[in-house]
């Protein structure tokens, strides 16, 4: 099952939203592709060749002119060209682009399209670009709150289909009884056949206190229903769901790494213990990431003290990052992580941490092999961009970007299991998990 996923934005991708609107952008031009390239050279791991960088932002703007039916030749700078004449040949090239493209395309969206064709050179999953808006919903959702107004549901698009995926837990979706695998097959009365992800994304989005009616096929139900959902201010936290399943066997889904993820995922885990639990699964399916240091508090939680889990490639050398504490569950505790396509970056740093020391296994398909370490940087105008500043590796050594892990048991989700409901990497999960306890077979 793919996820198309994008690493950097993922949840400005995935999350059904209408913006709660930060200060209104200050029009961009050429200077900003200039600021951006400055930075990329101060801040980037290796060393930037700015021809290739702005022959790259050139790119960018023949892709974005292309799309929108605009001819314009934009000829290569030459290799072995000074910077400076670099940038005033670049400056020519973009004003004969602005005076093409005027009436059809605005001179901002010309300069984020050439910085997004000079931070995708880089063929780097964490070199990217965010508009204003995006780099405003990402601030608020690292520091846990609601950078945007929706109905609180993460979208799966499967076979042409389209499933909800995951309810952020309290939200509108959730408080209106929508439920994970419902295939949303109409939208205001619209069917969604035929539509793309943006598309449906974009018929479901509007202003707070409006109301979205979607018709949903529940797995399980002969016919579609329909439910009017009143659209609110959504902040997507750290963990869906902590609970425990029948025999005794702890679950929680943990969705990113934020500001506070350690703290509720300990929080999380001492409820399930007490609870009752037993064993635990983790589902990492569809984490893309965050906070090195949420990670390291995280493992801190599931492997003995000082247990290497990931190294740091930095210009000046690398450093082995290691578990801090003592672990609150017990070495004995079986543990199983949930892996997808979708797991990223730092999730992918947990699961190669649980597998790489053995403290448990991996069920599901192999990770997306994105995983780098980097800042985001501000622009004059309210957009930013990511830079890799450094390079991670597992740790015992593993590069993993462009890799990503193996799971030890492969599970994946079919259109047919979507539509019947069946998570099958869940169930084989919980199968291992009784196994290693003794327990007989369940549902």
């Amino acid at each position: 099952m793919k996820k198309t996923l994008t690493i950097i934005a993922a949840l400005v991708a995935f999350t059904l939203v209408a913006p709660v609107l930060p200060a209104p952008a200050l029009a961009a031009d050429q200077s900003l592709v200039f600021e951006a390239l400055r930075l990329l050279e101060i801040q980037y791991i290796d060393p930037v060749d700015p021809v290739k960088a702005l022959n790259a932002a050139m790119a960018g703007l023949r892709t974005l002119l292309s799309a929108k039916g605009v001819a314009v030749t934009l000829v290569d700078i030459a290799a072995g060209t000074s910077e400076a004449e670099a940038r005033r040949v670049f400056t020519d090239r973009f004003a004969s682009t602005v005076q093409a493209a005027a009436g059809a395309i605005t001179d901002t969206e010309l300069a984020y399209a050439a910085i997004r064709g000079m931070t995708e050179s880089f063929k780097d999953s964490h070199t990217g670009f965010f508009t204003p808006q995006q780099n405003f919903e990402r601030r608020q959702r690292q520091r846990g709150q609601a950078g945007f107004t929706g109905v609180g549901i993460v979208l799966l698009p499967e076979g042409g289909k389209f499933f909800v995926w995951a309810v952020v837990p309290s939200g509108p979706a959730d408080r209106a009884g929508v439920k994970e695998f419902d295939r949303i097959v109409r939208i205001n009365d619209v069917t969604t056949d035929g539509m793309t992800i943006e598309q449906v994304s974009g018929s479901i989005r509007g202003p707070a206190g409006t109301g979205v009616t979607l018709v949903l096929q529940r797995p399980g139900q002969r016919d579609p229903f329909s439910v009017t959902i009143t659209r609110a201010p959504i902040a997507v936290p750290a963990i869906f769901k902590s609970q425990v399943l029948d025999n005794g066997i702890g679950y929680i889904k943990l969705y990113q790494f934020v500001d506070g993820t350690g703290r509720e995922f300990r929080a999380a885990l001492s409820r399930v213990r007490f609870q009752g639990a037993k064993a635990l699964v983790l589902d990492l399916r569809g984490n893309s990431g965050g906070y090195l240091h949420e990670l390291t508090s995280v493992l801190t939680a599931l492997l003995p003290r000082n247990t290497p889990i990931y190294i740091e490639m930095r210009k000046g050398g690398t450093r082995v990052v290691r578990t801090t504490g003592t672990p609150i569950v017990p070495a004995s505790m079986p543990l199983v992580v949930l892996i997808d396509d979708s797991s990223a970056s730092a999730a992918e740093l947990l699961a190669a941490a649980i597998k790489e020391n053995r403290r448990g296994q991996l069920v599901g398909e192999k990770t997306a092999g994105a995983v780098e370490a980097s800042i985001v940087l501000d622009l004059s105008d309210g957009s930013a961009i990511s830079v890799t500043t450094f390079r991670l590796a597992s740790g015992h050594g593993a590069r993993l970007e462009n890799v990503g892990v193996s799971p030890n048991i492969a599970a994946a989700l079919s259109v047919q299991d979507l539509e019947a409901g069946r998570d099958i990497p869940l169930s084989t999960a919980v199968r291992l998990v009784r196994q290693i306890l003794a327990l007989p077979a369940g549902r």
